[in-house]
């Protein structure tokens, strides 16, 4: 997936949670898109915050050594598994 279509998708998911409707079907189809959305956002690609010899991860704050990145092609983080942007 694009992270175009990503964004898109998550935009329509959004979208989906704000129109309310009565019964326990609702429930179950909103905490469904609460998990799907969550799981789109992790897809779209962030740069980590560089801090030296080390870079963070800006979603939760996982701090790693800067040669996961560069070495070993860091894709997510070790901790939250968002998506990294390699540059």
């Amino acid at each position: 997936m694009t992270e175009y279509l990503a964004e898109r998708t998550l935009a329509n998911m959004r979208f989906g949670l704000s129109i309310t409707r009565p019964g326990i079907n609702a429930v179950n189809e909103k905490m469904a898109l609460e998990i799907a959305i969550s799981a789109l956002e992790k897809q779209i690609p962030v740069k980590p915050i560089e801090d030296g010899a080390f870079g963070k991860c800006p979603a939760c704050g996982y701090e790693f050594n800067s040669e996961l990145l560069s070495e070993y092609k860091l894709k997510y983080c070790l901790n939250c598994g968002k998506k990294i942007e390699n540059s």
